[in-house]
C-alpha cells in the first residue's frame, strides 16, 4: 500500500503516520515549503527547521516520543511543495512506488475542506497515473484526518469544485475518519546518528475509519497490521469525542486557567495533581458532561443504531474513566489546549467570538440537556463558566495579561 500524508504537524507525525502505516506499506511524507500560523498554536521546533530534518535524514526516520515508550517512523521520502508543483511531486512519488498497485491512500491533516487544494491535486494526479495504466494502481481512498471536516465535505465544496475532475470523483473513495491523540509538541531529536524530528504524543492513541458499503470493504485488508481500528459508527463517536474530551478538556482547563492567575505555561497534569479537590473537579465535570451525553444520545433518533447496539451508559464511564487518565498523565501545556483562547488584536479581532463559537458547539447541548433533565444547572461546569467570565473581564489570555 502506498501511503501519502499531506501535514507534517503534531498530528500527522504523531499519529496519522505511524497508525497508517503496516510492514508492508510505503509513506511519504508532504508539507507546505512556507507553513502558515497555526491556530492551535506552535510548536518548540518551527516549520523551516522541521522540514529540513525530515528532507535530510539520510535515514528517512523520526521519533514518536511517549511516557514510556519511543517508538522509530520510517518513511520513504518528504517532499516540501508549493501551490505550482504539487502535481511533480505526486508524478515522482507514483513513478518510484513500488506498492500503489495494493491501493493509494491519500491522508490529511488539513483543518478546513478550502485548504484541501493541493490535496485534491494531488489525487487528480494519482487518477491520472491510475487511467494510464489501470492495472498497476489499486483503489484509491481519501482520508481527512481532522476532526473538523470529513473527506465527503471536501468533495462537496463550493471552492474545490473546478479542481475535481470526473476522474476523481470516478476513482476516489471519501473515508470518514475519528483521529483522537494529544500531539503535545515537536522537537529536535539528536539522539541518534543524525538529527530529525521528535513528536512528543500520549500514550493513548485512536484512529477510526468508518465501513460504509462496498467502497470501503477493501481498507481492512490493505491496513491489515497497522493500528487503524474500523467501526459502523464513526459520526457519533466523533460527536462524543467533542462533546466528552473536547468539551470536557476545555472546561477543566479554563479553570485551571483562572486558577493559576492565568499562567500558560501550566501542564494540566500538574493542577490536577495539585490538590485533591482539582481532581474531584475534574471528575465532575466529566460526569456532568457523560449525563448530558447520555441524555442526548437516548433522545435523538439520529443516535438509534448506536444506543441499540452498544451499552451507552458502560461506555461513557469507561471514555470519561480513560479520558480523566489521559489528562493527569499527559504533560499538556494550558498555552497548548487553550491555544485558541487568545487576545483580539487588530489583525485578530474576533478570536474570543470564534474561541466562544467553538466552545458552546462542545458544551453547550450535553449541559442544556443535564439542566433539562435534573432542573439545575452542573454545579462543576458552572464553575468553568464563570472562570471564563473573569478571564475575558480581567483581560486574560494565553497570550496576554496574568502570571
Amino acid at each position: 500500500m502506498l501511503h501519502i500524508h499531506f501535514g507534517t504537524g503534531r498530528l500527522g507525525l504523531g499519529l496519522i503516520a505511524p497508525f497508517f502505516q503496516t510492514p508492508e506499506s510505503e509513506l511519504y511524507l508532504l508539507n507546505r515549503a512556507i507553513s502558515k500560523g497555526n491556530p492551535t498554536g506552535g510548536t518548540a521546533l518551527g516549520p523551516g527547521r522541521r522540514n529540513e530534518l525530515l528532507r535530510d535524514n539520510p535515514d528517512k526516520q523520526y521519533v514518536v516520543q511517549s511516557p514510556s515508550s519511543r517508538h522509530v517512523v520510517r518513511y520513504d521520502g518528504f517532499f516540501a511543495y508549493d501551490a505550482e508543483d504539487v502535481e511533480g511531486v505526486i508524478s515522482s512519488i507514483m513513478d518510484r512506488s513500488d506498492r500503489k498497485g495494493r491501493g493509494v491512500i491519500v491522508t490529511a491533516s488539513v483543518l478546513t475542506a478550502e485548504n484541501y487544494r493541493p490535496v485534491v491535486r494531488a489525487l487528480d494526479a494519482v487518477c491520472q497515473a491510475k487511467e494510464w495504466s489501470p492495472g498497476s494502481v489499486g483503489p484509491i481512498f481519501l482520508v481527512a484526518c481532522e476532526n473538523t471536516v470529513t473527506a465527503a465535505e471536501v468533495f462537496e465544496h463550493e471552492g474545490l469544485a473546478d479542481l475535481i475532475t470526473p476522474e476523481v470523483r470516478c476513482h476516489v473513495t471519501p473515508v470518514h475518519a475519528l483521529v483522537d491523540r494529544m500531539c503535545v509538541e515537536l522537537e529536535e531529536d539528536d539522539s541518534g546518528k543524525h538529527p530529525t524530528v521528535r513528536a512528543c504524543v500520549e500514550e493513548y492513541g485512536s484512529l477510526k475509519l468508518h465501513l460504509a458499503g462496498a467502497d470501503t470493504e477493501p481498507l481492512p485488508s490493505i491496513l491489515d497490521g497497522s493500528r487503524v481500528e474500523f467501526t459502523r459508527y464513526v459520526d457519533v463517536e466523533k460527536q462524543i469525542k467533542s462533546w466528552l474530551l473536547n468539551g470536557a478538556h476545555w472546561l477543566i482547563a479554563l479553570r485551571a486557567f483562572h486558577a493559576a492567575g492565568g499562567d500558560p505555561g501550566l501542564k494540566l497534569n500538574q493542577y490536577l495533581k495539585a490538590s485533591p479537590e482539582n481532581k474531584r473537579f475534574a471528575e465532575t465535570v466529566l460526569a456532568e458532561m457523560s449525563e448530558g451525553v447520555g441524555i442526548l444520545l437516548r433522545n435523538d433518533p439520529q443516535y438509534a443504531g448506536f444506543v441499540r447496539d452498544v451499552d451507552v451508559d458502560r461506555y461513557l464511564a469507561g471514555a470519561a474513566k480513560m479520558i480523566l487518565h489521559r489528562f493527569s498523565s499527559t504533560d499538556d501545556s494550558l498555552a497548548r489546549i487553550l491555544a485558541r483562547f487568545r487576545a483580539p488584536s487588530p489583525d485578530e479581532f474576533s478570536t474570543i467570538e470564534a474561541f466562544n463559537e467553538r466552545f458552546a458547539g462542545r458544551v453547550d447541548e450535553p449541559l442544556m440537556a443535564y439542566e433539562s433533565a435534573k432542573g439545575v444547572i452542573p454545579p462543576a461546569a458552572s464553575q468553568s463558566l464563570f472562570s471564563l467570565h473573569r478571564l475575558v473581564a480581567t483581560h486574560t489570555y494565553v497570550n496576554a495579561g496574568g502570571h
